[in-house]
């Protein structure tokens, strides 16, 4: 959301800041979808019964049953050739996925790089321990989701950057007493290409003081 905004009970929540957006299925100012090809198939079967009841007013008649006939076989044979296309094996890329979590409790200042330094899957080996950095091995769409768990009384905000530009917030504001802790989490999908570096850093400054192993970075290549 660009702004704080206030719905009633039984209102959508309108996401109008779109910062990815491939394939182009999510639209922030009318929330439609778009059909896919099975549904059209289905439209368009019921739309044609429709249209020759209008047209010929006897669905009995030698005409429309023939037209029927034809028409339920072209939609047979397309709906055949979308199964087809669904089961093809295509080759796949090589598998990528990682998740990190901090060794022991840290403190990171503005700008500093968040190392989860203890590696609990790294397939691919893309993310690096020792720099807190992801390096995207090829191109396709990543899904990244990272938690926080600050001290009480301690506030901590870190963002998803991709190359060094921010992509997405978090606020693990733990104010409460002093012995509340909080766990804040985020997710986001994303296209990178070959090369592209991202990491968790405190978007707004200040002193993130963070708790070991419930605080994790993760990613997995999805397509």
């Amino acid at each position: 959301m660009s702004s704080s905004k206030t719905y009633n009970k039984g209102s959508i929540w309108i996401y109008d800041k779109v910062v990815t957006n491939v394939g182009n299925a999510y639209n922030p100012s009318t929330l439609k979808r778009s059909f896919s090809s099975q549904q059209f198939v289905t439209c368009s079967l019921v739309w044609l019964l429709a249209a020759l009841s209008v047209a010929h007013g006897d669905c009995n008649n030698s005409l429309t049953t023939s037209l029927i006939k034809n028409q339920l076989s072209s939609l047979e044979k397309a709906i055949n050739m979308l199964d087809n296309v669904s089961k093809c094996t295509c080759p796949s890329k090589d598998q990528v996925v990682f998740h990190a979590e901090m060794g022991s409790s840290k403190t990171y200042h503005r700008t500093s790089v968040w190392v989860y330094d203890i590696v609990v899957t790294n397939v691919g080996n893309a993310y690096n321990p020792s720099t807190g950095k992801f390096t995207a091995p090829t191109n396709g769409i990543y899904q990244f989701n990272w938690y926080t768990l600050s001290d009480p009384k301690v506030t901590s905000h870190p963002g998803l950057f991709v190359n060094g530009q921010i992509k997405a917030h978090q606020a693990a504001n733990n104010n409460g007493g002093t012995s509340q802790y909080i766990t804040a989490g985020s997710s986001m999908a994303l296209p990178l290409k070959k090369g592209d570096v991202v990491c968790i850093m405190d978007v707004y400054g200040g002193t993130a003081t963070l708790r070991s192993q419930w605080t994790a970075f993760g990613g997995v290549l999805i397509n």
